[in-house]
């Protein structure tokens, strides 16, 4: 592949150099120079002039003049906002004076909003905002709706790093937002859409902008519009892109230490295996897993001291191994492991038009190598989109996209032994190196298609078998169309039918290798734990859903009075099927079927479907320039609740009115308008997203016995089935069937939870355009919120459904835009910001209650106007002067008691603000753009730390006072004929004092009667991996970092390749582009990224992002984006 991309480079090359030397021969241009004007005769600066049909342009200086070169018949547009665009073709006249006429309809573009309607932004009363697709084609990332990051003010993308990773999208502090594309809901992932066919992103913030869509669109949603084949453009097009993006270094990746090696109390765990007598070092013939000797690098120090070690010679006739040098052979495993990564995207798309048709046709593939070995994933995308006006009054339209994704092999990232951040970072040892491992049968500890070759048997697994083996299959069928019939009745008066799929399938499998180490902790089952003999996981999903519409639009101008409307009725009809199977034990090594296991396989099958019936209406008015109302309701009939609670209304209302259009405003202001909205929308009984069979059965989810790989998340969007009494048959022990029931009650009484939504805002734009502000102020009360309630046990049930709680969540969001240079020569500079906060406290709990603890809210008791992202755990006690407390012995002292004694504030999880700046600048064919962005504020628990600090891996293991403690005591024993000197005291805040005299007492996680307490340094030592592997682990103060962060997320440089140099070409626009993304992070800690982390606290679905897993690092990104239109 990457032979064939650089033969494919060295064409574009050629091809590049041999248009451009062409053109420059036989291009005849001109120089034009000109004089922009408004209706007073006065100089407009600032506006926009552009030769038609390429991006070659410029703008008007601070006296409306512009010189710009072109040739004789083409065409310039000028534009500029407030005023009506002009054409003016290139004749022999090489000086132009051109004066616009006022618009008041060109101060508002045109955007798309709920069920496709487009509007003007003018009469909007509400907040949206609109990104261009062609923005986010150039420093493309293989999802495209992880491009949004940064660009649009309230909301927040936490980009994932995995392969076929799900971003985690979070508007104004809310998830799961609905996606629509072409007026259809989709129920998928954003991996099946092709950047390359997107128009415009519109995102409809919250349910004032979305309540259209009823519960569906009670967290917001984003508007995807796709290319289409235009009547104005006569003939056929062929536009074609690629692009070639290649993974650099990590931005953040744990940093480990390779002064120590693994092993326990500074002794080589190997090392003791084999100084017992046995020859190898394997599992003993009935322990499957050694999980006794699962230690981390607590070893003796690198000091070339000679040692048996796992890949010492072995002799077969003493059955011994000869001492080999103790080093750090492996300081570089994880980069040397690694390989080098790339993304290439090629889109081809063919659109033609005529006086009644228009079509397009595309088709993009995508090919991602992963910076793993053997991963990969391919993606295929059709879509196909066509109209035609039968006649005068009936036009047919409709679009398809089949979209194909299949992968070999995808890496799984939880926490474990298949995890790569797992076997390098977090309890890896520089010991080995791992380039010795690729071998993976290699004997004699190897046995070919059997056993793997390692370097421990304890704890980790040989990382080149986990990558050959160890394989996690994907493949999906992705599917969404529609057809639409509209019929003009009157001028005024049209009807339309038209309905959608969206369906998917999807297959992921599990190859589990014989002598694969899967870490279980539960034991046995039936004689037999996972992994060991080899398995095999098949994970099957189908959903399919289809929305069914009619409606009549109806649009009237009387007199001063403009009136618009939209009546209609919705079918939705849901299905969902799933299936999960595992064997238990290979009865034949490496033959990966459900049929061939020891034991009879265990399945399972979890099915779901929902009818829902709607009706749905919007009607706008407006009077003359003064005022513009839009009120919107959409009744909902669903079967996801009892009967008498089933039906639900959602209305909204919104105003809006452009205040300069009828009253005179300082010369600086040259727009203002004013909006207000409301709205009240209404949710529960569904969830968004949904795992395997096997977690969604009844009684599974405390049932670990898997280990992993049961947790992939697909969109779903369907029944949650939470308010039943559920049962479940299973089979867990030899096949014996069980069954298992809900411990939430039903309550037939349950009511769904209200979103009550007002909204203000304002659009300002200033000295002739140049500044632009759009603010929005929101208010939303969520609630009474369904959450389990905990009852008495005697009852059967541990938890039943009520609608608990009401928060209130406030915000402030703005949107900038700066023209900070407009030059009549060519060199321009834009600026785009965006700013956004919110906070969500509680406001109400049922029965008039004060306070609240529920397992929902983490057991933590919360009062009426308590924030809900406050996040509590244990502290380090401290004394008056904040000096951390020890026992006599000198550990940790911890709080005891109940919760409410033991855990005590630790911070907030939600950011503080969130942050974009984008800058523009171009001059002639040359542009430059880059982008910052960011979170700043709240607290995230960073796991990675944690369990490398655990494991005494992380770097400050053998940095400060807790690294020269570990010397001390390596020193004190290394002869390994006595045990280690205690060398600790404290920890890195300084030694810390015990309690002499007094008994604490504990609440809300510290000790509330410290001044009655006698204290005295503390002196007693104790020995590192005492202190990181002790009562350490249970402060989770010591383990929460700042959430902020800040990225250079992408920087693009292109050229556009003048007009006057395709002339003789068949070529109509040609633009390369240099591209980069994350070039640069910056945040407190850097073991992992914070920004796959968008959310703290989402009281809607209960759900805290408190805790980051073992997600792979993330890369800086370097390409190359190359666009063609003939």
């Amino acid at each position: 592949m990457e032979k064939r991309l650089l033969k494919i480079s060295r064409w574009l090359l050629i091809v590049l150099t041999s248009v451009f030397t062409y053109g420059n021969l036989y291009a005849q241009t001109q120089t034009i120079r000109g004089i922009v004007l408004d209706q007073a005769n006065q100089p407009l600066a600032g506006v926009s002039v552009q030769i038609k049909g390429t991006t070659i342009g410029t703008v008007t200086g601070s006296e409306g003049r512009f010189t710009i070169s072109a040739e004789q018949g083409q065409v310039l547009t000028v534009k500029f906002i407030g005023f009506a665009s002009q054409e003016i073709t290139i004749g022999t006249e090489l000086t132009l004076s051109i004066q616009l006429k006022n618009d008041s309809r060109a101060l508002s573009e045109v955007v798309v909003t709920a069920y496709g309607v487009k509007k003007e932004v003018k009469k909007l009363g509400y907040a949206v905002q609109e990104v261009k697709g062609s923005d986010l084609i150039k420093a493309r990332d293989p999802n495209p709706i992880n491009s949004l990051a940064g660009k649009v003010a309230g909301l927040s993308i936490g980009a994932n790093a995995e392969m076929l990773g799900r971003p985690e999208i979070v508007l104004r502090g809310s998830k799961d937002l609905l996606f629509v594309v072409d007026g259809s809901p989709i129920n998928s992932d954003t991996w099946n859409i092709s950047a390359d066919d997107i128009e415009t992103y519109t995102v409809l913030k919250g349910p004032n902008a979305a309540a259209l869509y009823g519960s569906r669109g009670i967290n917001g949603a984003i508007i995807i519009t796709t290319k289409k084949g235009t009547k104005d453009k006569k003939g056929w097009q062929v536009d074609f892109n690629s692009s070639t993006v290649f993974d650099g270094s990590w931005i953040a990746v744990p940093k480990a230490q390779t002064e120590y090696g693994r092993g326990n109390g500074y002794h080589y765990e190997y090392q003791a295996k084999d100084g017992a007598g046995s020859a190898l070092y394997t599992p003993q013939a009935d322990v499957l897993y050694d999980n006794g000797n699962r230690l981390g690098e607590y070893g003796p120090r690198f000091e070339g001291q000679l040692l048996r070690q796992y890949d010492s010679p072995y002799d077969v006739v003493t059955g011994k191994r000869t001492p080999t040098p103790w080093t750090a052979r492996g300081k570089d495993n994880y980069d040397n492991f690694a390989q080098q990564g790339y993304t290439n995207t090629s889109n081809i798309a063919m659109s033609a038009s005529g006086t009644n048709y228009s079509t397009r046709f595309s088709y993009s593939h995508l090919y991602q190598k992963g910076i793993f070995p053997n991963t990969a994933l391919n993606s295929d995308n059709f879509n196909l989109s066509a109209s035609y006006n039968i006649n005068s009054k009936l036009t047919v339209e409709g679009n398809i996209n089949f979209n194909k994704q299949y992968s070999p092999n995808v890496p799984d990232v939880t926490y474990g032994p298949n995890s790569y951040i797992y076997m390098f970072k977090v309890y890896g040892s520089a010991d080995y190196d791992v380039r010795d491992l690729e071998d993976i049968y290699k004997g004699p500890t190897g046995v070919p298609n059997l056993v793997q070759y390692a370097q421990e048997y304890g704890r980790l697994n040989n990382p080149w078998f986990v990558a050959k083996k160890w394989l996690h299959s994907h493949d999906k069928t992705d599917i969404y169309a529609y057809l639409k019939l509209n019929y003009a009745l009157t001028k005024d008066l049209n009807v339309s039918l038209r309905s959608q799929i969206s369906t998917w399938t999807q297959r992921r499998t599990e190859q589990v290798p014989s002598s694969a180490n899967l870490n279980s902790y539960t034991g046995l089952i039936a004689d037999y734990t996972f992994g060991w003999y080899g398995d095999y996981r098949q994970d099957d999903r189908q959903l399919f859903e289809n929305n069914t519409d009619f409606a009549l639009n109806y649009n009237h101008k009387f007199g001063k009075w403009s009136v618009g409307g939209l009546l209609g009725a919705n079918d939705r009809t849901f299905n969902y099927n799933s299936f999960y199977g595992t064997t238990r034990a290979l009865a034949l090594p490496n033959v990966y079927v459900l049929s061939n296991s020891v034991q009879p396989a265990l399945e399972y099958t979890w099915d779901s479907s929902m009818q829902v019936y709607s009706g749905y209406y919007s009607f706008d008015f407006g009077y003359d320039k003064y005022l513009n109302i839009n009120t919107t309701g959409r009744v909902d009939k669903l079967s996801t609740f009892a009967k008498g609670h089933d039906t639900f209304f959602y209305p909204s209302v919104s105003l809006s009115t452009v205040v300069s259009d009828y009253i005179t405003l300082p010369e600086f202001i040259s727009f203002l308008k004013l909006r207000a909205s409301v709205a009240d929308v209404k949710g529960g009984g569904t969830q968004s997203t949904i795992t395997s069979a096997y977690n969604q059965v009844t009684g599974n989810s405390t049932n670990t016995f898997l280990g992993y790989s049961t947790d992939v998340v697909s969109s779903y969007d369907g029944p949650s089935y939470s308010n039943q009494n559920k049962a479940a048959f299973a089979s867990y022990y030899n096949n014996t069937a069980s069954v298992a029931y809900s411990n939430t009650l039903a309550n037939p009484l349950l009511k769904p939870y209200q979103r009550l939504s007002w909204e203000y805002g304002a659009d300002i734009r200033l000295f002739q355009n140049r500044l632009n502000f759009d603010a929005t102020y929101f208010d939303t009360q969520n609630g009474p919120q369904i959450y389990p309630y905990l009852i008495a046990p005697s009852t059967g049930y541990t938890a039943q459904n009520l609608n608990v709680i009401t928060t209130k969540r406030t915000g402030f969001e703005v949107a900038a835009n700066l023209g900070i240079l407009r030059n009549s020569g060519g060199f321009n500079w834009d600026l785009g910001m965006n700013y956004s906060t919110f906070r969500e406290t509680l406001t109400s709990i049922f029965d008039g209650n004060k306070s609240i603890s529920t397992l929902a809210l983490g057991n933590h008791v919360y009062n009426i106007g308590d924030r809900l992202d406050e996040v509590y755990g244990t502290k380090y006690l401290r004394d008056g002067g904040g000096n951390v407390i020890y026992k006599a012995d000198g550990t940790l002292l911890t709080a005891s008691g109940t919760n409410a004694q033991t855990t005590g504030s630790l911070g907030y999880l939600n950011p503080d603000y969130t942050f974009g700046i984008t800058n523009r600048f171009s001059y002639k064919s040359f542009g430059l753009s880059f982008q910052f962005d960011g979170r700043i504020g709240g607290k995230i628990y960073d796991y990675n730390y944690y369990a490398a600090r655990q494991g005494g891996t992380d770097l400050s293991t053998v940095t400060g006072v807790v690294g020269a403690a570990r010397l001390a005591e390596w020193q004190s024993t290394k002869t390994g004929t006595q045990a280690p000197t205690p060398a600790l005291i404290g920890n890195e805040d300084g030694h810390g004092v015990v309690i002499t005299s007094g008994t604490p007492v504990f609440a809300n996680g510290v000790i509330s009667n410290a001044n009655q307490l006698t204290f005295s340094p503390n002196n007693t030592p104790i020995l590192v991996q005492t202190y990181l592997n002790g009562t350490i682990k249970n402060i989770d103060e010591a383990w929460m970092v700042s959430r902020s962060f800040a990225k250079l997320r992408e920087v693009t440089f292109s050229y556009s390749l003048p007009q006057s140099a395709l002339k003789n070409t068949f070529i109509r626009s040609l633009t390369v582009s240099l591209v980069g993304r994350n070039l640069l992070y910056f945040a407190a800690r850097k073991d992992f990224d914070i920004d796959q982390y968008a959310s703290g606290y989402n009281s809607s679905d209960r759900t805290t992002e408190n805790n980051n897993g073992l997600q792979s690092s993330t890369t800086r990104k370097y390409g190359f984006n190359l666009n063609l239109s003939f």
